[in-house]
């Protein structure tokens, strides 16, 4: 009896040890199987280990089975000469990218201001989604700026756990990116709730939302999206980290009594044959979850490095092959584990076992696209999209100011429609900006009901207006000071730049350049008056005092009446005064007024969008 045990005892662990490796084996045999080993490295500051061991460590496991890997390096990382030393030691296999997680630090060289008094991460912190466009665009060029400085070229590659799809498509555009990581699909875990992608697998997304795989070349966003955490096909599904933790990553699956066989179990259900392609992540934080879970690490990459013909790769190289064998983009994915089945295509994902449908909208973004994101829970559901349909828009407002100009060209009063139209765009022009885009109506001003006939309407009025103003006999004798009109939007600069507040003890007055330097002067007691010409902290540039004109924004009246009115009355005023001025003085004083009206025409252009319904 105990001989029969101990043959069928060994029987069994043959059949055990063939099975694990004819199902490896199978994964890979039918090709275009990749392994994408990520490593984010933040600052040091965070790290639980300070030292540079965490890194050495990590690498040198790497190293022993000559994998390739990314390292995706956050901006107070790139500022660690120490760690930097270290990372360029590393072969020539080893890619360096960028990690998109915002500090303090960050943000307050970037000439951005950091909200004060909340959590590094705080997903409005720490991700891009939680500043506005032009904000973000600062934070980006520094970054990638920062990290050519330090190794000579642009990354190709990027991540962070969220990735707002403007940021995305300004990084592709300006700077080339192909591979950017995301988390995969979690709810309520860690303030963030990501739902509605492609269940693990990678893809192309659709350049209005980076959780929507594109469908036709006009929408596809020319960068391939891989997933950090990639999830159990089913017991993953549901609200919670005692779901999300069913994954790839070390720390979580052993958080859950699970071992190195079930993540073997996992990397066969992604690399299985039935997909033309197959690709999984792998990876630490370094510094953090690699302190105390590089032996599960360690076992991860023993296991992947008895798999024949995997293909271990960078991100970039990733993307490199995913263009290659999908030109276009892939059209479906298939995932089966446990009689869960999942069924992704570009216009849906579908598992009938767990009750999961979602039909994708190429043309529906989330607000961020537009706005800062200024909670503390990130909630991005493309289940809570669905509802929404997409507006067509046409700017009518546009011919009918052509229609207008030709008119009073006729009339030989050109110099009127010049005059209606800086006026229009002057007052107006938050509002003429306005639209209806992906799914939203965009708001760059005030909100305005019936939007495209509210523009129309507007444009009518104005050149009403400037006619009855040219006919008054005033006018008439004096036609420069029409003229002041649009030019007294001038003066907006000034008073948007001006800054005054009382600070322990001293009065503060002068201006800011941008969100962090003040230039001016302070007054104390006994009588003391002092230069200033330096950097505030975030929260102290933020609280000076100054002309809100998000206040005039938020109230229809003040925006369409009280605020062209009252600059109508300031340049009567000044153009009264200043046509009685000397010719050199006068041609002087209107060349800075036009330099100004410039200055706040520009603004008007390049303005953020304020709000979106």
């Amino acid at each position: 009896m105990k001989k029969l045990s101990f043959f069928l005892g060994l029987l069994l662990t043959i059949f055990i040890f063939f099975k694990e490796n004819i199902l490896a084996k199978e994964a890979i045999e039918c090709g275009n199987r990749y392994t994408t080993l990520v490593n984010p490295v933040r600052g040091r500051g965070l790290w639980i280990d300070k030292t540079i061991s965490p890194l050495k460590k990590q690498y040198g496991l790497i190293k022993q089975h000559n994998f390739s890997a990314t390292w995706l390096l956050q901006y107070d990382a790139l500022q660690d000469s120490q760690l930097l030393d270290e990372i360029n030691r590393f072969d020539d296999s080893q890619e360096k990218g960028v990690f998109l997680e915002v500090s303090k630090s960050f943000a307050e060289q970037s000439r951005v201001v950091y909200p004060h008094a909340v959590p590094w991460f705080s997903p409005r912190a720490v991700f891009l989604s939680g500043y506005s466009r032009s904000d973000r665009r600062k934070l980006i060029d520094k970054l990638f700026k920062e990290f050519k400085l330090k190794f000579g070229f642009y990354p190709k590659s990027v991540g962070a756990w969220w990735i707002d799809s403007y940021s995305l498509h300004y990084m592709r555009e300006k700077y080339g990116i192909k591979a950017a990581l995301i988390v995969t699909d979690q709810k309520t875990t860690d303030n963030y709730s990501v739902w509605g992608q492609w269940w693990g697998v990678p893809y192309f997304p659709s350049k209005a939302n980076i959780l929507t795989p594109a469908s036709s070349m006009n929408n596809k966003e020319d960068v391939v999206i891989i997933q950090w955490a990639q999830r159990d096909p089913a017991l993953a599904y549901g609200e919670g980290a005692k779901y999300s933790n069913y994954s790839l990553q070390a720390n979580d699956y052993t958080s859950q009594g699970k071992n190195t066989k079930y993540f073997g179990d996992l990397v066969n259900v992604y690399l299985d044959c039935q997909n033309p392609v197959g690709q999984i992540t792998v990876g630490l934080e370094t510094g953090i979850e690699s302190v105390s879970y590089l032996n599960e690490y360690e076992n991860q990459l023993k296991y992947l490095s008895g798999i024949p013909n995997l293909n271990t790769v960078t991100m970039s190289q990733f993307a490199s092959s995913f263009f290659t064998i999908f030109p276009k983009f892939p059209e479906q994915f298939l995932l089966n584990y446990q009689d869960s089945n999942w069924s992704l295509k570009t216009d849906s994902r579908n598992n009938s076992k767990l009750g999961d449908y979602i039909n994708y909208q190429q043309d529906i973004a989330f607000k961020d696209f537009f706005i800062p994101d200024n909670k503390d829970f990130l909630d991005r559901n493309l289940e809570q999209l669905n509802s929404k349909s997409s507006h067509s828009y046409f700017p009518y407002f546009l011919p009918v100011i052509l229609i207008l100009g030709l008119f009073l060209l006729y009339k030989k009063l050109f110099h009127l429609w010049v005059v209606g139209t800086l006026f229009t765009v002057s007052s107006f022009g938050l509002i003429l900006k306005s639209n209806y885009h992906l799914g939203w109506q965009v708001f760059y001003g005030s909100w305005v009901p019936y939007l495209i006939y509210t523009q129309v309407i507007l444009i009518i009025v104005v050149y009403l207006f400037i006619w009855l103003l040219y006919n008054l006999k005033f006018i008439k004798n004096n036609s420069l000071i029409l003229w002041f009109i649009p030019l007294s939007f001038g003066l907006d600069g000034i008073i948007q730049v001006l800054r005054f507040s009382y600070i322990s003890g001293k009065y503060y007055f002068g201006f800011a350049p941008d969100n962090l330097r003040f230039v001016g002067f302070s007054l104390s007691k006994p009588f003391s008056l002092d230069f200033i010409n330096r950097d505030f902290p975030s929260f102290l540039a933020s609280a000076l005092l100054r002309f809100d004109f998000t206040k005039i924004w938020d109230n229809l009246y003040l925006s369409l009446l009280v605020y062209p009115l009252v600059h109508v009355l300031l340049a009567l005023i000044l153009g009264y005064f200043i046509i009685k001025l000397p010719y050199r003085i006068r041609e002087i004083l209107i060349g800075v007024f036009i330099i100004l009206t410039a200055w706040h025409l520009i603004n008007i252009f390049q303005a953020d969008p304020r709000l979106v319904q």
